[in-house]
């Protein structure tokens, strides 16, 4: 029994010292509602940066949808960039939305 424990323990170990910590970049698009007026959709953007930038790391985590088999840990946003989109689905009603183009990155484990 004491062998079999040991043995075990050995191969715990060993598979462990081979898991690396391995750091993701992403990049995603978050898009804010239709707006009126182009100031009002880029406000808007900011907000969504302003809020991104208090998220605790669980909220980041559903935010951006990271989805592995490891745990995942260190989300940091690297970058952002809003951008306004003008669109019309009658000839006089145009609107804008703002997109958000975040950069992140996370720390996961490789277990190859």
């Amino acid at each position: 029994m004491k062998k079999l424990i040991t043995l075990a323990a050995g191969v715990l170990l060993t598979s462990t010292a081979f898991a690396n910590t391995v750091t993701i970049n992403k990049t995603t698009n978050l898009s804010t509602a239709e707006y009126t007026t182009k100031a009002a959709a880029i406000d808007a953007a900011f907000d969504i940066t302003e809020q991104l930038s208090g998220n605790s790391q669980s909220e980041l985590r559903n935010e951006f949808r990271i989805v592995t088999e490891n745990s995942v840990r260190n989300i940091a946003i690297l970058d952002t960039e809003v951008k306004t989109e003008e669109f019309a689905r009658t000839r006089d009603d145009v609107k804008y939305r703002a997109i958000v183009n975040v950069n992140y990155q996370f720390d996961t484990r490789d277990n190859d």
